[in-house]
């Protein structure tokens, strides 16, 4: 009997010494789930959603916005081409010693944000000096015009435009600091004032949004960049990978994929395309994707129709599941 007791008490003294596990919260896959965006038939608004609350964050007008300034170590900027936005470099200092648009050339800022595809380039390496600002289009397509700004970096890291009209020399100026909690910081010149347009970065997934894209064009042996609607990434929290090989009601967490991309337009916008001999858009559901939180969580999505109830262009329609 005492030998029992003996190692009864060396067994509870052994667990004892163990460190207890974690515990790992459960939690619910719950069933699919179908939401529409409502960006509008003219695809007015820019809508920031999430998946884990399943609903819109933030709704914003193309038109708030024209530049954004990141909050990232590198001092990108980045335009509204929702709105048509694009941009020319010159090689002045001055912004009285820019008049018009001769000779110069515009580039439109591609969506995956790479160091060589920015509209303003590399600003920041080079001495500051002036670029010329094709300001879009309002939302019944009439020009904005043109203005002429200088982009300087400070010495806090926040970013001081002066700018005019590219007729006159007029000049304002807007200092943009960085908030942390956002991707991007933005502004509108044309109505002088900083802009309250992204929600913080850990409280969305996807953009729906209006935006240019620089895409082979065939038959004809070229490029050019093309208005498109789609979806972009929340890349501090979102990452993606494809699943096209089964069924989207199939895939489970047996057809999580080995590589993930988290470049801004990853999902983009050719799920859908449009078909000339009907003057319509039909979206392709077999296109499906992976997505993976930042939290290590998993979502199914793909999309199902990109019209309202009413058969109105501008409602993107998709399901999607935790697997």
């Amino acid at each position: 009997m005492y030998k029992i007791i003996v190692i009864i008490a060396l067994v509870l003294g052994l667990n004892s010494c163990e460190r207890p596990e974690k515990a790992i919260q459960p939690f619910d896959r719950g069933g699919i789930t179908t939401t529409t965006i409502p960006m509008a038939s003219n695809y007015k608004f820019q809508i920031f959603y999430s998946l884990d609350s399943n609903k819109i964050v933030k709704s914003v007008s193309r038109m708030d916005w024209d530049l954004a300034f990141s909050s990232s170590d590198t001092p990108i900027i980045l335009t509204n081409t929702g709105r048509g936005i694009y941009v020319a470099p010159t090689n002045k200092a001055n912004l009285n010693e820019v008049t018009d648009t001769n000779g110069l050339k515009f580039y439109w800022g591609q969506p995956s944000l790479n160091m060589d595809s920015l509209a303003f380039g590399k600003w920041w390496i080079d001495a500051p000096k002036v670029f010329v600002i094709n300001m879009g289009y309002d939302l019944n397509g009439i020009p904005l015009g043109f203005i002429k700004c200088k982009p300087q970096l400070q010495s806090d890291k926040s970013l001081k435009i002066t700018w005019s009209a590219l007729e006159n020399n007029i000049e304002k100026s807007i200092v943009i600091n960085k908030d942390l909690q956002l991707n991007f910081n933005y502004v509108s010149l044309l109505n002088n004032k900083l802009a309250d347009i992204e929600p913080p970065k850990d409280k969305w997934d996807l953009l729906f949004t209006q935006y240019v894209k620089l895409l082979f064009a065939p038959p004809y042996p070229a490029t050019r960049n093309y208005e498109v609607v789609g979806a972009m990434i929340n890349p501090w929290r979102i990452e993606v990978g494809f699943g096209f090989k089964r069924p989207f009601n199939e895939i489970n967490n047996t057809d999580i994929p080995s590589e993930f991309y988290n470049h801004r337009d990853v999902i983009g916008f050719d799920w859908k395309w449009f078909d000339i001999g009907t003057n319509s858009y039909t979206v392709n559901p077999s296109m499906n994707y992976i997505l993976k939180t930042s939290e290590g969580f998993y979502y199914k999505l793909h999309f199902l129709d990109f019209y309202d109830t009413q058969g109105v262009k501008g409602f993107p329609k998709f399901e999607f599941s935790k697997i």
